[in-house]
């Protein structure tokens, strides 16, 4: 299943407060606490979904989780080396 950043966003606004549709792709998500631990750990299990590949501790971190972008760049190359 191939991940559209649509439905990243439809996502995450709908595991949190944050109106996903005016936050910037590039815009901080954890760092600056728009989304906070509970909705990261969530997340892993729908990138998990998506992308087809088991992510493990070495994958959490916030250079591939801190922004849309960022997300959006690391579900696809997940996804290549599934």
């Amino acid at each position: 299943m191939t991940l559209t950043k649509e439905a990243l966003r439809a996502y995450l606004s709908s595991h949190s407060r944050e109106d996903f549709s005016q936050v910037r792709d590039d815009d901080e998500l954890f760092s600056t606490g728009v989304v906070d631990s509970f909705v990261m750990v969530e997340l892993l299990l729908f990138l998990e979904q998506h992308t087809g590949a088991k992510l493990g501790p070495e994958d959490i971190n916030l250079d591939n989780l801190d922004s849309i972008a960022r997300i959006m760049e690391f579900a696809a190359a997940r996804a290549k080396h599934r």
